[in-house]
Protein backbone atom coordinates (compact mmCIF):
# COMPACT_ATOMS: atom_id res chain seq x y z
CA UNK A 1 0.00 0.00 0.00
CA UNK A 2 1.24 3.42 -0.59
CA UNK A 3 1.17 5.56 2.60
CA UNK A 4 2.98 8.35 1.41
CA UNK A 5 3.99 10.04 -2.26
CA UNK A 6 4.76 13.42 -3.47
CA UNK A 7 6.67 14.84 -6.79
CA UNK A 8 9.08 17.95 -6.81
CA UNK A 9 7.70 19.66 -9.86
CA UNK A 10 8.57 22.56 -11.96
CA UNK A 11 6.90 23.49 -14.39
CA UNK A 12 3.80 24.73 -15.85
CA UNK A 13 0.21 24.68 -14.25
CA UNK A 14 -0.64 21.34 -15.93
CA UNK A 15 2.03 19.97 -15.02
CA UNK A 16 1.61 20.54 -11.35
CA UNK A 17 -2.16 19.84 -11.52
CA UNK A 18 -1.56 16.81 -13.27
CA UNK A 19 1.28 15.37 -10.73
CA UNK A 20 -0.67 16.56 -7.97
CA UNK A 21 -3.27 14.64 -8.83
CA UNK A 22 -1.39 11.54 -9.45
CA UNK A 23 -0.52 11.55 -6.06
CA UNK A 24 -4.38 11.34 -4.98
CA UNK A 25 -5.27 9.07 -6.77
CA UNK A 26 -1.81 6.72 -5.66
CA UNK A 27 -2.37 7.32 -1.88
CA UNK A 28 -3.45 4.65 0.29
CA UNK A 29 -3.78 2.41 -2.60
CA UNK A 30 -1.76 -1.26 -3.37
CA UNK A 31 1.17 -1.19 -5.20
CA UNK A 32 -0.21 -2.81 -8.36
CA UNK A 33 -3.14 -0.95 -8.81
CA UNK A 34 -1.15 2.38 -8.41
CA UNK A 35 0.85 1.21 -11.42
CA UNK A 36 -2.31 1.08 -13.27
CA UNK A 37 -2.97 4.40 -13.32
CA UNK A 38 -2.74 6.25 -16.56
CA UNK A 39 -2.57 9.33 -18.10
CA UNK A 40 -6.29 9.06 -18.94
CA UNK A 41 -7.52 8.39 -15.19
CA UNK A 42 -5.53 11.89 -13.92
CA UNK A 43 -7.05 13.99 -16.96
CA UNK A 44 -10.13 12.51 -15.80
CA UNK A 45 -10.27 12.98 -12.36
CA UNK A 46 -9.19 16.59 -13.00
CA UNK A 47 -11.96 16.67 -15.04
CA UNK A 48 -10.35 17.34 -17.90
CA UNK A 49 -7.48 19.82 -18.75
CA UNK A 50 -6.79 21.84 -22.33
CA UNK A 51 -6.03 20.33 -24.99
CA UNK A 52 -2.37 21.40 -25.12
CA UNK A 53 -2.19 20.11 -21.99
CA UNK A 54 -2.66 16.83 -22.02
CA UNK A 55 0.48 15.78 -22.34
CA UNK A 56 1.61 17.06 -18.97
CA UNK A 57 -0.68 14.34 -17.61
CA UNK A 58 2.05 11.87 -19.56
CA UNK A 59 4.54 12.95 -16.68
CA UNK A 60 2.63 12.34 -13.58
CA UNK A 61 1.55 8.78 -15.11
CA UNK A 62 5.05 7.85 -16.25
CA UNK A 63 7.08 9.08 -13.30
CA UNK A 64 4.84 7.33 -10.72
CA UNK A 65 5.61 4.09 -12.93
CA UNK A 66 9.14 4.91 -13.29
CA UNK A 67 9.08 5.06 -9.40
CA UNK A 68 7.29 1.78 -8.83
CA UNK A 69 9.61 0.30 -11.06
CA UNK A 70 12.65 1.33 -9.00
CA UNK A 71 11.32 0.35 -5.82
CA UNK A 72 10.63 -3.13 -6.79
CA UNK A 73 14.93 -3.13 -8.49
CA UNK A 74 16.15 -2.06 -5.12
CA UNK A 75 13.67 -5.15 -3.15
CA UNK A 76 14.91 -7.57 -5.25
CA UNK A 77 18.33 -6.16 -5.51
CA UNK A 78 18.15 -6.11 -1.35
CA UNK A 79 16.46 -9.74 -1.09
CA UNK A 80 19.44 -11.12 -3.54
CA UNK A 81 21.88 -9.33 -1.46
CA UNK A 82 20.54 -11.16 1.92
CA UNK A 83 20.53 -14.98 -0.09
Amino acid sequence: IIKDIGFKVHGCVGAIASSSMTTELAKNKPVMEAFAINDEDIVEALAGLPEEKIHCSLLGAYALKSAIIDYAKSIKNKSMEEE
